[in-house]
């Protein structure tokens, strides 16, 4: 048998590059490893939301900007929840990232209110008229495209998994959840579908489809890497 490769700062590799301390703090950020039903249960919500945002393009003629919705409720239900969970279980370490989390809330909320105040004084409205006006509007966009479904279900989905993310908080300390494998695969496919496929397809699909794969595609291949890293772990006797 050969010598066990290590990388430059003296740590094992466990696959290609990726060091064993880096691969276990990646399970760590992603809530620890899965059992067999959380990751059926996980493939399983990432499918029915895919099917109903595929029903939004079809029925409600949804566009590629519509597709991302999902996303932003699901991190809105996220921000949420961490001050909720910080003042029941009153985790010092959890209060650091409740205070980020409102922190946040507060920006998007300055956000909404300077462009409800732009669009009073475009308008020459009341705030408040404007206001509904706006929310009305937002409301109507996503509705009338069908996305409140696919919205919804991300959003009941994440929800659902909030105890398994305490749990693993519990097991491994902060962050509650951190930028891990889930958000670079939203992050990098995306962009690949964004900027090189519709060039390589060149018009003979429509985009709005390429984003709604590419997603899809992110999603379970975040999972299969999750699985992938505890089970290579797990050979190596470390269970997270």
């Amino acid at each position: 048998m050969g010598r066990e490769k290590k990388d430059p700062t003296g740590g094992d590799l466990l696959v290609n590059k990726l060091t064993v301390r880096d691969a276990s703090h990646l399970v760590k950020v992603e809530g620890g490893s899965l059992s067999h039903g959380q990751i059926a249960f996980r493939i399983f919500t990432i499918l029915v939301i895919a099917a109903f945002t595929a029903r939004a393009i079809v029925l409600g003629k949804a566009t590629a900007w519509h597709l991302f919705l999902p996303m932003v409720g699901e991190y809105l239900v996220l921000l949420l929840s961490v001050p909720v969970l910080a003042l029941i279980l009153k985790d010092e370490g959890l209060r650091k990232d409740a205070k980020r989390s409102c922190l946040w809330l507060v920006v998007f909320a300055a956000a909404g209110a300077f462009w409800i105040t732009y669009r009073s004084l475009d308008e020459n409205v009341g705030w408040i008229p404007a206001a509904k006006s706006e929310a009305t509007r937002l409301f109507t966009w996503i509705t009338t495209h069908q996305m409140h479904w696919p919205i919804l279900g991300a959003m009941t989905a994440l929800v659902a998994g909030l105890p398994g993310r305490v749990a693993a908080f519990h097991r491994h300390g902060p962050p509650f959840m951190a930028a891990g494998l889930g958000c670079v695969m939203r992050l990098v496919i995306p962009i690949l579908g964004c900027f090189l496929l519709p060039f390589l397809l060149e018009g003979s699909f429509p985009i709005v489809w390429v984003i709604w794969t590419v997603l899809l595609v992110a999603e379970l291949t975040a999972i299969w890497m999750h699985w992938d890293l505890q089970h290579r772990l797990a050979k190596r006797g470390i269970k997270l």
